[in-house]
């Protein structure tokens, strides 16, 4: 998350605009970061509403001793770890059940501008909704570890920081997680075309 260090001073000093500017400027990657996480775009929404209440809280204490954007991202990450945990206790005590969708019709990528045959961009598109599927479907703890660590490019040492675990604990998560991903993507490749053999 590229955040101008200018907008942050100016939020510091109180400059009318500053806070909405900022919000605007880091939203998309904010949502886009709680939705790949929780794999659900209300409890995104949420998480993202509260990361931007702690932002309006925090920011005039705001040091510099990290990126603006690197706090961020630590922010995001900390209010969804707190939204996966929530849901964990509520799956234990039985009032919820399931998982979410991880998108919704409308919610798509755009293959439009792709370039390609029709039938490659078929294939495409019904690769990503595929891996989609598969992310929303690994229990919580895999997830966040393939979101923080594949998609958001952390290291492992840093996962293991943000979840509270050891390094060990990360890589055997990553590695479970990759076989399962790999598992349902192409289990449903080989479902998807082989019927005609």
């Amino acid at each position: 998350m590229n955040v101008d260090p200018a907008l942050v001073k100016a939020c510091q000093r109180g400059e009318a605009g500053a806070l909405d500017a900022l919000i605007r400027a880091t939203y998309a990657d904010v949502y886009a970061l709680c939705r790949r996480m929780l794999a659900d775009p209300d409890e995104a929404a949420d998480a993202t509403q509260e990361v931007f209440v702690r932002v309006m809280r925090s920011v005039l204490g705001f040091r510099g001793e990290s990126s603006f954007g690197t706090w961020l991202h630590r922010v995001t990450v900390n209010v969804c770890l707190t939204a996966l945990r929530r849901r964990s206790r509520a799956r234990a005590t039985g009032t919820v059940a399931g998982n979410a969708p991880f998108a919704l019709p409308g919610d798509e990528i755009s293959l439009a501008s792709a370039e390609g045959s029709p039938s490659e961009l078929a294939e495409t598109a019904d690769l990503v909704a595929r891996s989609e599927a598969a992310l929303a479907a690994l229990p919580e703890d895999a997830r966040a570890v393939v979101v923080l660590r594949d998609l958001e490019g952390l290291s492992t040492r840093e996962v293991a920081e943000l979840l509270g675990v050891t390094e060990t604990v990360v890589k055997v998560r990553l590695h479970r997680a990759h076989a399962r991903l790999r598992a349902m993507v192409t289990g449903g490749a080989a479902q998807a075309g082989g019927t005609g053999a």
